[in-house]
C-alpha cells in the first residue's frame, strides 16, 4: 500500500539530536502510513551506529558521501513513494497532530501545499511536554508568490503533494548547486513560486517545532545564509523563464533582493554588494512603494534608489566589522566565488 506521507530527514554528524526528531515522527504517525527516509550525509560516525538499539519506529537509513543539505534532500526525495512529502531537518520536530491535520486539510481542499504555525521547544527529553516558545501564527495566504518568496516558512513547515513537486524537481529550470546548501529549502520554494495554479492551505495551529539546542545551527553564521540566499537569487534571475506567468514572481524577487540589500551592514564586501544589486537590476522593476516607506521614497526621487538606500544604510545599519561571524576577509573571499550576472 502506498504511504500517505514520506518524511525525509537529512543527517550530518547529529546522531545524538536526530533521535528526538525521529521520536517526534513516531508520535505523529498515529494511524497514518508514514515512510521515514533518513539520509546519512557522510557523518563521521555512521548514523546507524548512533541510533542502534533505540525504539524510534520504522525508518530506513541511506548513507552517502557528504554532498550537503540540498543534495541529501534530493536523494531522499528520489526514494520517496508517499502521496505527500515533508522535508524535516535533523534538529527540528513535528507536533503530534501535524501529519493528520495537514494531510486532512490538503485532501479536503485538494491542495498542493499545506503549512501551519510555528513554535520552539527544547531539543532534549522534555520536548514533548515543554511549553511552546516563540509561537508564530504565520500569515494566511493562498498566493504562491507571497508564500514562497515573501513568507518563506521554516523548511520543515510545508507538506507537499508529491505529484505536484516531482515534475518541478525533475524538470527544474534552475539546476541544484552546492552553493545553495545553506538555504536548501529556497531552491524548492522558488521552483514552486512561479506556478500560479499552486493550491495552498493553512492549518491554524503551531504544528511545526524548532528544536532549541546549544549546538551550532546554520543560522549561527548569517553571512553563510546570505551567501546561499544570494546564490539562489542569482540563479533565479539568470534562469527563470521570462513569461507572463512568471512575471509576478520575478517582480517579487526583485523587491526581496533590493530589501535584502538595504538591510546589509555598511562595509559589506563589494563582491557581495554588487551581485545583490545585479539581481534587482536583472528582474522586472517593482513599484517604489514596496521598496520603502515615505522617507525612503522621497530620498529615492532625489538620489535614486541605490543612493537613497546607501545613505540610509550608513545611518541605520551597523558596520560589517561589528556584526561579522566569519574570520576577517572570509566573507569577501566567498562572495567573490559567486557567479556574476
Amino acid at each position: 500500500m502506498r504511504p500517505d506521507l514520506s518524511v525525509i530527514i537529512p543527517v550530518y554528524n547529529r546522531g545524538a539530536l536526530a533521535r528526538f526528531t525521529l521520536e517526534s515522527v513516531r508520535r505523529a504517525t498515529r494511524s497514518l502510513n508514514v515512510e521515514t527516509i533518513v539520509i546519512d550525509d557522510g557523518s563521521k560516525t555512521p548514523l546507524a551506529a548512533d541510533l542502534a538499539g533505540l525504539d524510534l519506529g520504522p525508518f530506513t537509513i541511506h548513507r552517502q558521501e557528504n554532498r550537503g543539505l540540498l543534495f541529501a534532500r534530493l536523494a531522499g526525495f528520489a526514494r520517496a513513494t508517499g502521496e505527500y512529502v515533508l522535508f524535516l531537518d535533523s534538529d527540528d520536530l513535528v507536533q503530534v497532530d501535524k501529519f493528520s491535520l495537514q494531510l486532512a486539510a490538503m485532501r479536503a481542499d485538494r491542495a498542493d501545499v499545506s503549512y501551519s504555525g510555528e513554535a520552539a521547544v527544547p531539543l532534549d527529553d522534555t520536548w514533548s511536554t515543554a511549553p511552546f516558545q516563540n509561537a508564530v501564527a504565520k500569515g494566511s495566504t493562498r498566493d504562491p508568490v507571497e508564500f514562497f518568496i515573501n513568507e518563506q516558512p521554516a523548511p520543515h513547515n510545508p507538506i507537499f503533494r508529491t505529484a505536484y513537486l516531482r515534475p518541478l524537481v525533475d524538470q527544474a529550470w534552475m539546476a541544484p548547486s552546492p552553493l545553495f546548501n545553506s538555504v536548501a529549502e529556497i531552491w524548492f520554494y522558488y521552483l514552486c513560486a512561479v506556478v500560479p495554479s499552486t493550491r495552498i492551505v493553512k492549518v491554524d495551529a503551531p504544528l511545526t517545532l524548532q528544536g532549541v539546542h546549544p549546538g551550532v545551527r546554520l543560522s549561527s553564521y548569517w553571512e553563510k545564509l546570505a551567501l546561499g540566499s544570494l546564490a539562489v537569487m542569482l540563479a533565479f534571475a539568470r534562469d527563470c523563464p521570462a513569461t507572463p506567468a512568471t512575471e509576478s514572481a520575478r517582480r517579487a524577487l526583485a523587491a526581496r533582493a533590493f530589501l535584502a540589500w538595504r538591510a546589509l551592514p555598511h562595509g559589506t564586501p563589494r563582491a557581495f554588494d554588487d551581485r545583490q544589486m545585479a539581481v534587482f537590476d536583472r528582474l522586472p522593476r517593482p513599484p517604489l512603494s514596496v521598496l520603502g516607506g515615505g522617507s525612503f521614497q522621497l530620498l529615492a526621487r532625489l538620489l535614486g534608489l541605490r543612493g537613497a538606500a546607501a545613505l540610509l544604510r550608513r545611518w541605520q545599519r551597523p558596520s560589517y566589522e561589528k556584526i561579522r561571524t566569519l574570520p576577517p576577509g572570509e566573507f569577501a573571499r566567498l562572495a567573490a566565488q559567486l557567479p556574476s550576472l
